[in-house]
């Protein structure tokens, strides 16, 4: 691409306070640097015109980072001998007139470029407090609980089997959800859910106290606590049991593989055996 080179005023520069290098000195130069006289290099030279062009040049072959597609250096005369305001140079010619009258390269101008990154960061979970709602069933009723599952099927054995919200609870307190197992059957089984909503991924402590009484091996019927399929908390044998009733602290911990996971209380009694079970206070909380 070819840049259109003319004079600007000196009247200008001088307001701009720049340097006007005199003609011998930038004469010197030129013979040092075996530059071609050309018609462009003599009006650089030009005492008229020489500050004007050393401003030009110290410009327009600045090193600099950043690609220009369009570079145009104006220069004009008020009383130029010679029109150039016409006269068209290659960047070849004005970089090699620009070179001769520079005593030095000018130092780099650096171009910092910012890339800006962006990244989604999901708002930060927040869940409901309590996380268990009528964790301690102090409402007198069951919801948000459900009957999951009862093994076997009521109202065919609703003789043999009671369940509910009775009282007293734990520690003196109003309610708790009980059941009343006497069925002479092989296996029983009573499950009492609820869904929670949680920060998939996190961990959380799970704790309650239950209670079970039996008169026969205490590994054949016990309590189980599971969020979705994960088992949280089993019974043990050594559990105290009664009667009397004696509460039992239920507790483990586990890590929400959804937001809205299924926490679910088991009873189970197997090998004909008569029990009776209590669970009061559920709590979930972070870990």
């Amino acid at each position: 691409m070819y840049l259109k080179a003319s004079l600007l005023t000196l009247s200008w520069l001088f307001c701009q306070g720049l340097a006007v290098p005199n003609q011998p000195e930038l004469e010197e130069r030129a013979l040092q640097n075996n530059c071609n006289r050309d018609n462009l290099l003599r009006s650089f030279v030009d005492p008229r015109y020489s500050a004007s062009a050393s401003a030009f040049c110290s410009t327009y072959i600045q090193p600099t980072v950043k690609s220009t597609t369009t570079v145009t250096a104006t220069v004009t005369a008020a009383k130029a001998k010679r029109d150039l305001t016409a006269t068209t140079y290659p960047p070849a010619r004005l970089s090699s007139a620009c070179s001769c009258i520079l005593t030095a390269a000018p130092s780099p101008t650096t171009v910092v470029s910012t890339v800006v990154t962006t990244k989604t960061v999901p708002s930060a979970c927040s869940v409901p407090t309590p996380i268990v709602k009528n964790s301690g069933f102090e409402t007198g009723s069951l919801e948000p609980w459900k009957l999951t599952n009862v093994y076997p099927a009521l109202p065919d054995y609703a003789q043999y089997l009671s369940l509910g919200v009775t009282s007293p609870g734990f520690g003196g307190s109003q309610y708790a959800f009980t059941v009343n197992n006497t069925l002479a059957s092989s296996y029983v089984q009573i499950d009492v859910s609820q869904n929670l909503t949680v920060c998939k991924g996190a961990k959380y402590n799970l704790a309650a106290k239950f209670y079970e009484t039996n008169h026969g091996d205490s590994q054949e019927t016990y309590v189980e606590a599971f969020v979705d399929d994960q088992l949280v908390y089993i019974s043990k044998a050594s559990d105290a049991k009664g009667p009397p009733v004696v509460w039992t602290t239920l507790s483990g911990t586990f890590t929400a593989a959804s937001a809205k996971p299924v926490l679910t209380v088991r009873f189970v009694a197997t090998n004909y055996l008569s029990v009776e079970w209590g669970v009061d206070n559920v709590v979930v909380t972070p870990a």
